[in-house]
């Protein structure tokens, strides 16, 4: 029997199988060279810890091992980029097997995401972007808005606690001041967290030391 047409759904479920295989191909590609830089970190930093002196033999490693990799590799092993994976191991090291490396992100969403110090909002970014599908232009945009404090912070639901201290030759006054969102707080220090009591002790006594300087500096003026 001659077929002189294929059927338009049959070419486009083909479309759509060779569609999926080349994406499952091209994100288990790119996983492949992610846990590749994690494991070049891993190495760089074990042969580092054989240095008589980490620090400096360190950085002529780097040196030396860019310069092999470059001329059979390419430029994507400079100097830069195998520092970055050092710092890429630094920051996700774990055991073996349980490093938390996502197989949904990209090396350029990692490049980004370990620049983040607090392991919470990394572990936050990470999953947005693998359940949310973030590009790297929106995770940069984030980050550089500071998107996971600002959810911490919560300014519309929550007031900002301001803590006043006043500190006198005899006595210490602390007064809290509640504000909401319309209403605003200029003040030398911002925090997402209310500080501790050493922390409200050390404060006021950096403040008596500060007046004492500034009376005798004055005085001297006179």
């Amino acid at each position: 029997m001659k077929i002189e047409n294929v059927p338009t759904v049959l070419i486009e479920e083909i479309k759509t199988i060779l569609a999926v295989a080349r994406q499952k191909a091209a994100t288990a590609v790119n996983f492949a060279m992610v846990e590749a830089y994690w494991l070049m970190g891993k190495r760089i930093i074990e042969e580092e810890q054989n240095g008589a002196h980490p620090a400096q033999y360190g950085e002529s490693l780097i040196k030396h091992l860019s310069k092999a990799l470059v001329t059979e590799f390419g430029q994507g092993f400079s100097v830069a980029n195998l520092k970055n994976f050092r710092k890429f191991y630094l920051v996700f090291q774990g055991d073996e097997k349980g490093y938390a490396l996502c197989s949904l992100l990209s090396w350029s969403h990692y490049r980004l995401i370990m620049r983040v110090e607090n392991p919470q909002a990394r572990a936050y970014y990470i999953t947005q972007c693998a359940e949310q599908n973030w590009s790297t232009r929106t995770l940069e945009r984030n980050l550089n808005s500071l998107y996971y404090e600002r959810l911490l912070s919560q300014p519309d639901d929550n007031p900002t606690t301001g803590i006043i201290l006043c500190a006198d030759k005899e006595e210490t006054v602390v007064k809290y001041s509640m504000l909401n969102s319309s209403e605003q707080m200029f003040a030398s220090q911002y925090r997402l967290y209310l500080p501790t009591e050493a922390e409200l002790k050390q404060l006021l006594e950096n403040d008596r030391i500060a007046f004492v300087l500034n009376q005798v500096d004055q005085e001297g003026q006179l």
